[in-house]
């Protein structure tokens, strides 16, 4: 069926909540209904998206069961990162996901043998950016939306979401890209276009003092040599500029209670989208489309976090 035959549904899942757009089909869709639905807190002994999983489909009842594909935008504190080392080594896309979840291991530990990655491949003999989710989770989503209808097209994280939304505004020189929600920051560092750190750690109401501090301590630890740089930030509330002294901030935008629903973002620029877990295939045990990264044009090459 033509895309423009079925409405698109976004959907965007945090702890606290789940929230659901249905868009008209058509060449301009618009919003034709909205839903939110709280998620009740998990137990002790449930994995931390069970009960998100519940109101994704308590919201996904109210929609009816009408043919769509559905666009997911999941919450950093689902999501685990990891900046891989690009290795001459790899000949193969099975020696690549290995390597990929011995990175994660490193970082994570055992758990990790459990998750499903994905990577997102970058120019030539630079790092690669890569992504984890609890396999579990991955499985319960595809389940909920085929079981109401609808098709699962994409899977974003929500730092991947807000930097496709956003990354034009992005300097070509140095600059951090901040993206806080409640309960969790991500900081990552960029120069010339190129990921060079990220950075994710939880976070309570005092979380702009939080975000000063993990950003002197990121800026110290850093062996790229860059210049301090301007910070862009993506926060629940505006930050003036005497939030963060000694910092050049500019507030992108203002997300009031977490996770929405995102527009991609397109254009050329050195930073290139991030798009991943685009068209899943849960079905697929590696979880990656792309094989090692060839050589690529100067500034065309996904940047990774």
């Amino acid at each position: 069926m033509s895309p423009l035959l079925r409405d698109q549904l976004r959907i965007a899942l945090s702890p606290g909540k789940v929230v659901l757009e249905r868009l008209a089909r058509g060449l301009h869709p618009k919003v034709a209904a909205r839903h939110v639905v709280a998620c009740a807190d998990s137990a002790q002994d449930e994995a931390p998206w069970a009960k998100v999983l519940e109101a994704l489909e308590s919201g996904l009842q109210k929609e009816g069961g009408a043919k769509s594909d559905a666009q997911i935008v999941l919450s950093n504190h689902f999501v685990r990162y990891a900046l891989v080392p690009w290795s001459d080594q790899i000949s193969d896309q099975e020696e690549e996901q290995a390597f990929i979840r011995l990175c994660f291991t490193k970082t994570y530990g055992a758990d990790a043998q459990h998750w499903a990655l994905r990577m997102s491949p970058n120019g030539f003999g630079e790092s690669q950016v890569a992504c984890a989710i609890d396999q579990g989770l991955l499985d319960g989503l595809e389940r909920v939306v085929t079981a109401h209808g609808a098709k699962l097209v994409s899977l974003q994280p929500y730092l991947m979401a807000m930097f496709n939304q956003w990354r034009q505004e992005l300097p070509d020189s140095s600059a951090w890209f901040v993206v806080a929600e409640p309960g969790r920051l991500c900081v990552s560092q960029l120069q010339k276009g190129r990921w060079q750190t990220l950075r994710t750690v939880k976070a309570g109401g005092d979380w702009c003092q939080a975000l000063q501090k993990l950003l002197e301590r990121e800026y110290l630890i850093s062996e790229s040599g860059m210049e301090r740089g301007a910070v862009y930030l993506c926060t629940p509330a505006s930050v003036a500029a005497a939030d963060l002294p000694g910092w050049e901030a500019h507030q992108l935008g203002a997300v009031q209670d977490g996770a929405e629903p995102a527009g991609i973002h397109s254009g050329k620029r050195r930073t290139s989208p991030l798009s991943l877990w685009e068209r899943v295939r849960v079905r697929d045990n590696s979880l990656n489309s792309h094989p090692h990264p060839s050589p690529l044009p100067e500034g065309e090459g996904e940047k990774q976090t």
